[in-house]
């Protein structure tokens, strides 16, 4: 399980918006914000909620980024 730093930091490098990673983590948006800030002590099951959503949406922007690819479709940055 990641820690409020490295979720951070893990969603900053795979471009994922902070609003996406709460909807998914089902947390309020300025909840996770205060998270991220370490402004509030997470519960541990914010901390799993957040680092499964993290893990599943970086997993599902790879295999989209794989299915773009295999048809020849340009991958722009933001993927």
């Amino acid at each position: 399980m990641m820690n409020a730093q490295t979720i951070r930091s893990t969603r900053v490098a795979a471009e994922i918006s902070a609003s996406l990673l709460a909807a998914k983590a089902n947390i309020n948006r300025t909840r996770l914000s205060q998270i991220e800030r370490r402004y509030v002590q997470p519960k541990e099951d914010e901390l799993l909620r957040l680092s499964r959503a993290l893990e599943q949406l970086i997993h599902a922007k790879s295999v989209v980024r794989d299915a773009v690819a295999s048809v020849g479709w340009p991958i722009g940055g933001n993927l």
